[in-house]
């Protein structure tokens, strides 16, 4: 990897913020995952910042310039043919021996990595820069193998303070939480909950909804302002104050009161 210029680069640090502006102060509109792939659209005039696309789904905003290692398109390419590996524990701790030693890297679930060889237990991964770790082979899947179900997930991240551009289970909002937990069914849907709406498509009449299914809540306006994911029963998950379990059926003790008469559409995405 080289120095970040506009072109092509990965996601090189844990967890990268992306603001609107370039400004720490300004508001946080998503994350990145150490392993994600962006274009660098330009900079700021001082240098510290640049403006990227998430080539996953497009997202746009501003990132610190340390949280990128720039590469030509053709070896962005080949890291993400070779980072075949997700960390599908809530949050790995990569050390420079298997059980042990320096802690080379946090990494959170869903970030990307090359899976390497195992050593009982233990799986080595390497990461953009080429620093290598150790993770608990049960911590990351290798491509298909491995995957968790809906159900399992959000059982895992119930609890998950909410957090407005938040992608990560130290905190995370309605639409990453959708985003990502699809994303691990190898189901790509877009960053927001308005755009996620607009991708999703209708039920036919004779379709009922299935686990799966995008649920989503609507603002005063009357636009998409909020979803949840169709776990079967009735019974979704959510982001809103904290991951938790809700239902769509007014006399369950789960039903969400603060949202009764927003129910918007369940769609397929």
């Amino acid at each position: 990897m080289t120095p970040v210029r506009p072109g092509a680069a990965v996601v090189a640090t844990a967890v990268l913020d992306v603001r609107r502006l370039p400004d720490h102060r300004s508001e946080l509109a998503s994350q990145l995952l150490i392993g994600e792939t962006v274009r660098v659209r330009g900079g700021s005039r001082d240098g510290l910042w640049w403006r990227i696309e998430n080539d996953a789904d497009h997202y746009r905003g501003w990132v610190r310039t340390w949280g990128l290692l720039g590469a030509s398109p053709r070896r962005v390419r080949r890291w993400s043919g070779l980072a075949r590996g997700r960390i599908i524990a809530p949050l790995a701790r990569a050390t420079s021996r298997p059980g042990g030693g320096a802690a080379v890297l946090p990494l959170h679930w869903s970030s990307r990595v090359i899976p390497g060889g195992s050593r009982g237990p233990w799986r080595r991964v390497e990461l953009p820069s080429g620093a290598r770790g150790w993770i608990p082979r049960s911590a990351v899947a290798v491509g298909r193998r491995g995957r968790v179900g809906l159900a399992e997930r959000a059982r895992g991240l119930l609890g998950t303070p909410y957090l407005w551009g938040g992608r990560t289970p130290l905190g995370i909002d309605c639409s990453g939480l959708t985003q990502l937990m699809l994303a691990e069914q190898g189901i790509a849907v877009p960053r927001d909950a308005v755009h996620q709406f607009r991708a999703a498509r209708r039920l036919a009449r004779d379709e009922a909804p299935r686990e799966g299914d995008l649920v989503f809540f609507s603002d005063r306006g009357g636009r998409a302002a909020h979803v949840g994911l169709l776990l079967g029963g009735g019974y979704y998950v959510q982001s809103r104050g904290r991951v938790r379990l809700s239902s769509l059926h007014e006399r369950n003790p789960l039903y969400d009161k603060e949202l009764h008469g927003t129910l918007l559409a369940v769609r397929r995405p």
